[in-house]
């Protein structure tokens, strides 16, 4: 950095209160350098405009010590405020509106004698506060104020990264991002329409009884349970109720995965129970396994992950009466059979697809609400974010053509 025409100054801190320095210009970057040589503060502050002409505001940013290409580094004739080292900058600042040294931020850091660094001494604050506001307030002043603004844009344009450069590319990743979630929760909605507008499917006829292979869990052998099905026509499941061939008795009630958010619901889940009792504590036909009622329910996302023999223990299945105390051995292993032989009767039904259309149709609505909600509120970031890359655009635009 090369500086002209050494101008001994005084800048005022406050009423009847200046401290010397000497200001010089750079007439390539556009970069002011005021050494302050008073007995209390003494160091460099660097000015940088930050302003493209046309815009509303001057702005300014104060580097503290020379060489301001380096900010997180070291610097050259940092500031020294009685005996405090103060290293950092402050910025941007509004060149035509200052505010007053008391409400000024100049933000910085303490530089202790071993290197660590901490906050500002607050009356070091106060005094550095004083001092860029006298420093940028004489650069205001200054007869080659606009060729110094134009110097510092071409600089910056001639930069391999300038900060309104950096700044344009992170609005258009910013875009580019709302853009691809929009595009995303769009898609889901346009699976879910096809869901809706797809022809009702003719509801299968279940016969009054059926036999479904199970495996023993005591013996290890096939055995066959008897099951009264029932169609349930609003959401595509069937409720077994299991009436002999093994130790259970009761309702379960068996579907596509009841969480599901796909437009078409696949996975298994198994309910103990069928409809909801009216005081809501438990389900009407909860199964009872060696004199013990049971409550609960299993899910598997993965219709292909399950056997009759797999898995070997059922999750999420508890005691109605004392949900706190575990299961016995043999009423966990009968429980767990059941469900099994019953998940797979459901998944390997040739008329499944049909079953996961019904769901899938019974869940739209409520499935719409969630990405339609994000796409509205997407479209609103989309529009700001729209706009800010527009005024990026031309502000780089603006700073480009001070280079001509």
């Amino acid at each position: 950095m090369s500086f002209h025409s050494p101008t001994e100054l005084r800048l005022v801190l406050r009423q009847d209160v200046t401290v010397p320095a000497v200001g010089m210009f750079d007439r390539f970057t556009g970069h002011a350098r005021y050494q302050v040589t008073g007995d209390e503060i003494r160091g460099t502050f660097i000015v940088v405009p930050e302003t493209a002409p046309g815009s509303d505001t001057c702005l300014v940013r104060v580097i503290y010590g020379d060489h301001p290409e380096t900010p997180q580094r070291e610097r050259v004739d940092e500031p020294r405020i009685r005996r405090t080292r103060v290293r950092g900058e402050c910025g941007p600042l509004a060149v035509d509106a200052l505010p007053d040294a008391s409400r000024l931020e100049a933000r910085g850091q303490w530089v202790r004698s071993d290197g660590a660094l901490r906050p500002v001494p607050r009356s070091t604050a106060r005094s550095l506060a004083e001092v860029v506001r006298a420093v940028v307030a004489h650069w205001a002043t200054r007869p080659n104020r606009l060729g110094l603004v134009r110097a510092a844009a071409r600089h910056a344009q001639q930069q391999p990264d300038t900060p309104r450069q950096a700044a344009r590319e992170a609005m258009e990743r910013e875009l580019d991002s709302i853009r691809a979630q929009i595009r995303q929760h769009w898609s889901v909605l346009q699976e879910l329409e096809a869901v809706a507008q797809a022809d009702t499917p003719a509801l299968p006829v279940l016969p009054p009884l059926l036999h479904i292979d199970y495996l023993d869990p005591i013996s290890g052998s096939t055995g066959i349970l008897s099951a009264r099905p029932r169609l349930n026509p609003c959401d595509g499941t069937i409720t077994y109720s299991v009436t002999g061939g093994t130790r259970v008795r009761g309702d379960f009630t068996v579907g596509p995965v009841r969480l599901s958010r796909d437009p078409l619901p696949g996975g298994v889940s198994v309910q103990l129970g069928a409809g909801l009792l009216p005081d809501g504590t438990g389900r009407e036909g909860e199964p009872v396994v060696n004199g013990i009622r049971l409550r609960g329910s299993w899910n598997c996302t993965d219709a292909g992950a399950f056997t009759l023999a797999l898995p070997e223990s059922i999750p999420g299945v508890r005691r109605a009466d004392r949900p706190d105390r575990p299961l016995p051995a043999h009423t966990a292993a009968w429980i767990s059979s059941v469900i099994r032989a019953l998940a797979v009767a459901y998944r390997d039904r040739n008329d499944v697809d049909v079953l996961r259309l019904v769901a899938g149709k019974n869940r739209v609505d409520q499935l719409r609400q969630a990405p339609a909600q994000a796409v509205a509120e997407l479209r609103r970031h989309e529009a700001a974010a729209e706009a800010r890359l527009t005024a990026a655009r031309e502000a780089e635009a603006a700073f480009a053509s001070l280079s001509a």
